[in-house]
């Protein structure tokens, strides 16, 4: 288990990693509500059953473990058939947002810098295999992470994003040699680089572009997203939020603490 510490920097102000994860509670229990409202029969780790109520007075621990409990036990061909409506609508809100879009269009940015010392490049690379390949980590790692398909023969995501809406599937399509709006510092190397794409195949217009580069102390990263110019300003701000949570979850992995 390594020692590590984390800070983020979004819009000019620094977060902790105090004050990502009190996002990531709340985000916890809206998991958690949602299910039971969407018809789950969720239990805590004694097996009793959890009331709506009862999640309002968990505390951060118990709800991270409870939510991940219920996303791996109710697993994801059941977690899709509870999500199905909101998957309907989450892709036609896509749709709409790319439905004029043109190339050329202004991109919104979206970009978080993470710091991070005690965990090196290779730790971090780590994590992100075990996460890639659909460990329990990779829900671990962020409350609104669902699992991973296959649609139409390609290995999708399932999770939310933004904290806009609902989940829906999203597949990456790795692109290294895509150019991104945004001038990168010459001393970070890429780490993921690509575009997104809904399950059953429509381009997102929105290209995600990671970096990291190695300190003294540990690694830093440059987290960015570009999304079309109809998405909603509170998606783009929220996907600051979640990134941080995601890539604060790797560290976590990397770290042996999750």
């Amino acid at each position: 288990m390594k020692h590590y510490q984390v800070e983020f920097m979004i819009d000019g102000y620094r977060y902790s990693q105090q004050m990502i994860e009190a996002f990531e509670f709340e985000r916890n229990k809206h998991v958690l509500h949602e299910l039971i409202y969407l018809g789950a029969q969720l239990t805590d780790s004694q097996e009793n059953p959890i009331s709506y109520m009862d999640v309002d007075f968990m505390d951060k621990k118990m709800a991270a473990k409870l939510s991940l409990k219920a996303r791996v036990d109710l697993g994801t061909d059941q977690l899709l058939a509870l999500y199905k409506d909101e998957i309907n609508r989450t892709d036609q809100l896509w749709k709409a947002i790319v439905a004029d879009f043109k190339e050329g269009d202004p991109y919104q940015e979206c970009i978080t810098h993470m710091k991070v010392s005690g965990v090196t490049m290779d730790d971090l690379g780590e994590g992100l295999m075990l996460a890639m390949t659909g460990h329990d980590s990779s829900l671990a790692a962020n409350p609104e992470h669902y699992g991973h398909v296959m649609a139409q023969n390609v290995p999708t995501g399932f999770e939310g994003m933004g904290m806009f809406g609902g989940p829906n599937l999203m597949r990456i399509n790795f692109a290294p040699d895509i150019e991104v709006p945004l001038e990168i510092p010459s001393d970070y190397l890429p780490f993921t680089i690509g575009y997104s794409e809904l399950g059953d195949g429509t381009d997102m217009h929105t290209l995600a572009a990671h970096y990291i580069k190695e300190t003294n102390e540990g690694i830093e990263m440059l987290l960015t997203v570009f999304f079309p110019p109809k998405t909603p300003q509170e998606l783009v701000d929220g996907h600051k939020i979640h990134l941080a949570s995601e890539f604060l979850g790797l560290v976590k992995i990397a770290a042996d603490q999750l």
